[in-house]
């Protein structure tokens, strides 16, 4: 039997989870539930524990903490992440610590038994690999991912091994995939584990591999079982989910080339270069997702939209808050898609791409705010519509969310500002940095860091040097003090680089400033 420890401040959760959960199906057992991180550490410490199942806001020792110090001290033990949707963005954070899956604490009865089972596999894997059994070509999984690269690149996969690993079970969604690096910095090893645990924790329906290509280049493929009733709008639901935990989480963008679901394993070949040509028509900086558009080739009536730039210019325009130009802009993409006579799957697929863009961007914009639900509620609704009307109802009321959510945190965000100010103002003398006042002030400091320069058009660097060599300046004509005094009294304590500096944001060195006018 597995042991399960339950965490979580509130007796009643605790309680729910031990009694509503038929864990001897499971092969399981609770052995013990704890209200916070600190009584759960102190019993791992001297009990053995398969899987924890934690919340993550508890009082001593919250479930972030827990995770971190789960991983840190090797513990062979399995994580899965209770949250509300209010807290998953902060329960995002859990994943650089190998947490099994997130659960939505009002559906863990139907969303907790797969994740203890996901748990249970995890474990079955390493207790295998405890008894030094090597994995060879001859796994399972590695053999399928060597068959599936033979197939998208029109290498033959013979009938018997088509047979063996029950390839012509699952219909296929191939993506092309390229990475592009913010550093120099390239660990395509760590890109593909993370890209493939986003995959784990959001494609719960679905199987995947993430296939190596060339250099940065790699094929995303998505497995979906033949008897699950699932549409290519689901998988760019998750994808976009998955863009958003890249922008969160990883220094580099990802672009993605999507092909249209197959049905049978001979068409890969063909998917995979459909799914190259919609990589190729990306020309946005950042992440960026294109869908290949097979209703274009088979109507040469059709008018083909660049949606593309629908989708910046109504961005553009939402974050900028003109509602009546975003709703005429919404008003004319409706018109041309109907104009452009295509299948009303695709313009589905159309109009979400350019939700999914509004609402990525919002999230940069305002990361406080939790957009779950809505996204939930957008895609249920962009699924069940059944004319273009609703889906231009749809995308403008988006806009409009989005529209005020901005206007919203606009104060908010100029309070930003005054509070950075106000903290080099009072602190500019000391050896501070972006990474002290963003923690004074409770914030992600790469957050700060983009907030602040797009509201003010500087660097918080730049603004505590400018800060600094103004009241160097000061100094400078109105004091006796020596220039090396001058620096150590505004905060620089090697007189060569307050110097460097002061020419750097005045064109002139303190001596000649001091000198100037007299």
């Amino acid at each position: 039997m597995y042991k399960i420890m339950l965490v979580d401040d509130e007796r009643n959760i605790r309680n729910g989870i031990r009694h509503l959960i038929d864990w001897d199906e499971l092969d399981c057992e609770v052995v013990i539930d704890c209200r916070n991180g600190k009584e759960a550490l102190d019993y791992i410490a001297k009990n053995e524990v398969d899987v924890v199942v934690t919340d993550i806001k508890m009082p001593v020792i919250d479930g972030l903490e827990l995770c971190k110090k789960i991983n840190e001290n090797k513990y062979d033990i399995e994580v899965i992440i209770l949250t509300a949707y209010s807290d998953f963005t902060f329960a995002q954070k859990a994943i650089k610590y190998n947490v099994v899956d997130f659960v939505i604490k009002n559906e863990f009865i139907e969303e907790l038994p797969s994740a203890v089972n996901k748990a249970k596999a995890i474990i079955n894997d390493k207790r295998k690999e405890s008894k030094k059994i090597e994995l060879t070509i001859n796994d399972y999984n590695d053999y399928r991912q060597h068959l599936l690269m033979k197939s998208a690149l029109s290498q033959d996969v013979s009938i018997e091994d088509i047979e063996k690993y029950d390839l012509n079970k699952y219909n296929y969604c191939i993506n092309a995939c390229e990475i592009d690096y913010y550093d120099e910095k390239k660990d395509n090893n760590a890109s593909i584990k993370m890209l493939k645990n986003f995959l784990n924790i959001t494609m719960k329906d679905c199987d995947s591999e993430v296939i190596p290509i060339k250099d940065n280049h790699i094929m995303i493929v998505i497995l979906i079982d033949k008897d699950k009733d699932i549409a290519l709008n689901k998988v760019v639901q998750h994808f976009n989910e998955i863009l958003l935990m890249v922008e969160e989480f990883m220094r580099l963008d990802i672009k993605l080339g999507t092909s249209q679901i197959i049905n049978d394993f001979s068409e890969i070949s063909d998917s995979y270069e459909k799914a190259n040509e919609a990589l190729s028509r990306i020309t946005t900086k950042g992440n960026a997702l294109y869908i290949h558009d097979d209703s274009l080739l088979k109507d040469e009536k059709m008018i083909n939209i660049n949606i593309e730039e629908f989708t910046k210019e109504i961005c553009d325009i939402t974050l900028k808050g003109d509602r009546e130009e975003a709703v005429v802009k919404i008003k004319d993409l409706g018109d041309q898609l109907v104009k452009a006579n295509k299948s009303f799957e695709q313009c589905k697929m159309d109009i979400l791409i350019i939700c999914s863009s509004i609402m990525r961007n919002v999230v940069k914009y305002d990361i406080s705010q939790d957009f779950n639900q809505i996204e939930k509620k957008l895609y249920e609704s962009i699924n069940a519509a059944k004319t273009m009307f609703s889906l231009i109802t749809i995308c403008t009321r988006i806009v409009e969310i989005a529209i005020n959510v901005c206007r919203d945190k606009k104060d908010i965000r100029n309070q930003l500002v005054t509070n950075v100010d106000n903290y080099i103002k009072n602190n500019y003398k000391n050896n501070i940095s972006l990474q002290d006042i963003s923690n004074s002030l409770f914030l992600n400091s790469s957050y700060l860091s983009r907030a602040y320069k797009k509201l003010t058009g500087i660097t918080v660097t730049d603004a505590i040097n400018i800060y600094r060599i103004t009241k160097a300046k000061s100094l400078l004509k109105n004091s006796e003090l020596k220039i090396y005094e001058i620096g150590l009294e505004v905060g620089f304590r090697d007189p060569a680089y307050f110097s460097h500096v002061f020419v750097k944001y005045n064109n002139q060195n303190p001596t000649e400033y001091r000198n100037s006018d007299k």
